[in-house]
């Protein structure tokens, strides 16, 4: 024996505009509809005309073919929606919103967000930038003075050294300065030897007159004075020539390579300094850069975050606000709201193009496939009928909020198909949804008010000329208004609509010969 699915329990109604809790889904077993059931009966009972008051409301078992459905409230969205998010980084107060449901061109304000707390930080980070360029400027020119101090330094010291290798080439040269001090010494030495060889030969002369009588002996003795002279030139210039060609060359030949040599380290030192400090300066002017980049960055940054504040419409369309969190009345899109990054603000919404989605019960959702046909009722669309049919089922349950009580659900995507032109659907508009996840063609069915459960079997209460029996019974599928029979109650047989309340009376009345 297959027993009806146990439903749920009634949850509190969801808001307009949000999907219905599952509490709607199906009429308990043991309820009875009576306006529809009257008219079951009246047309289908044995019993016609008046009845007695203590006669129930009865109906003849049927057989046919029996649609077996999940009926439930779903909500309209469009298929194609341009999503409107909050670009802010770190969110935003919300100042000002257009009202919902307006009709909106592309590029037209439609929100703005609170600035003036960016305002300030634009301002801030102006007079940052602005010293950064400062630095950067300063650093260009610190680097252009370092190159042309490097430029006039290396020039110096290159000369420097220029010039040594000259003193040194020109002394050293077979014509250079040596030569011109030796020939120098030379000639003198060999001045001051004729000079003696006159001195000697005047005082030879003169010691002649003198033998003769034709000069004094005292012009003998100056002669000699003269000679001595003449003979101390030529000794010391001879001393001269030999100090200058043995020890004066190879002193002023070392001098001048030692003076040559530090001259060209002192190049070398000079441009190493030098392409060091033009190397601190381009590294403090690509630091300065760096730092303005940066700050410009932050500027414009900044500058995008108010322009972002302004939010207009990416295409034509109508207002609809993304109040996905209904029950959070601080997450509500209203002036006022604090907005976090990302968060969607409202959508521009493809109105010709609309689906449904809907929440199943974890307890029916295997029996729902893609594909399956479903109709739709939408108040909107008074006495009209939309089909549609399923399109996706979610494979992760959902919790239905604190106030499910851990029930699970399924998120499930429908159709809408041949929606009229002239329709007006909105999103977010409510619609009653009727998925067919099955038919039996040659079902025996009753009304759900004739089958009840007495003592963990299913039963009916048959009609009979003799009363009304209590009937054990086998069921199989269902939905809101009939219940399947596959055993205990035949065709043409009536059922009382009231199986619930009298299982109950008969339960009350077998206790008191329970306890004796």
């Amino acid at each position: 024996m297959t027993p009806l699915p146990t439903l749920p329990p009634r949850q509190p109604p969801a808001r307009k505009g949000t999907f219905r809790t599952w509490g709607r889904r199906f009429v308990t077993v043991g309820v009875v509809a009576t306006v529809g059931y009257l008219g079951w009966k009246y047309g289908l009972s044995r019993f016609t005309g008046s009845r007695s008051i203590d006669r129930p409301l009865t109906a003849v078992v049927q057989r046919g073919e029996l649609k077996i459905t999940i009926t439930d409230r779903g909500e309209l969205e469009s298929i194609d929606a341009v999503q409107v998010t909050c670009d802010l980084e770190g969110g935003g107060k919300l100042v000002s919103i257009i009202e919902e449901g307006k009709h909106v061109k592309k590029g037209q304000e439609v929100a703005k967000l609170d600035t003036d707390t960016l305002l300030k930080m634009l301002n801030e980070q102006d007079v940052k930038w602005q010293t950064a360029e400062g630095k950067v400027k300063s650093g260009r020119s610190d680097l252009a003075q370092a190159k042309n101090k490097a430029e006039s330094e290396i020039a110096k010291a290159d000369l420097a050294l220029t010039l040594a290798k000259i003193d040194l080439e020109s002394y050293d040269d077979p014509q250079g300065e040596f030569k011109r001090d030796v020939d120098k010494l030379k000639g003198t030495l060999e001045l001051n030897k004729k000079q003696l060889k006159e001195a000697e030969d005047d005082i030879a002369f003169t010691k002649g007159l003198v033998k003769d009588g034709y000069a004094q002996l005292e012009q003998i003795r100056a002669k000699e004075l003269t000679v001595q002279q003449r003979k101390f030139e030529v000794t010391s210039a001879e001393a001269d020539l030999t100090l200058l060609e043995k020890f004066t060359r190879k002193k002023k030949i070392t001098e001048l390579k030692a003076k040559a040599d530090e001259a060209e380290r002192e190049l070398k030192r000079t441009k190493e300094t030098q392409q060091s400090l033009i190397e601190k300066a381009e590294g403090e002017l690509k630091s300065a850069e760096s730092t303005a980049e940066i700050e410009k960055k932050q500027l414009t940054r900044l500058q995008q975050q108010i322009e972002r504040c302004t939010i207009h419409a990416p295409s034509d369309g109508i207002v609809v606000y993304s109040n996905s969190r209904y029950w959070d009345e601080s997450a509500r899109i209203r002036p006022g709201a604090q907005l976090y990054y990302r968060q969607e603000i409202f959508s521009l919404p493809d109105l010709s193009r609309m689906r449904v989605k809907m929440k199943i019960h974890e307890s029916v959702i295997k029996k729902v496939k893609v594909g399956m046909p479903a109709t739709f009722q939408v108040e909107a669309l008074t006495n009209h009928t939309l089909n549609g049919k399923v399109l996706k089922i979610a494979t992760i349950a959902q919790a239905d909020g604190w106030r499910g009580a851990g029930v699970k659900q399924y998120e499930t995507t429908l159709s809408l198909d041949d929606i009229p032109s002239d329709a007006g659907l909105k999103p977010g508009m409510t619609a009653d949804v009727k998925i067919l996840i099955g038919v039996l063609p040659d079902a025996v069915s009753v009304p759900v008010g004739g089958v009840t459960e007495y003592e963990s079997q299913k039963v009916v209460y048959a009609v009979t000329p003799t009363g009304i029996t209590r009937r054990d019974v086998t069921v199989g599928e269902s939905n809101e208004q009939y219940v399947q029979v596959t055993a205990g109650i035949e065709p043409g047989e009536e059922v009382a609509l009231d199986a619930r309340t009298r299982a109950a009376a008969d339960l009350k009345a077998t206790k008191p010969e329970e306890k004796k």
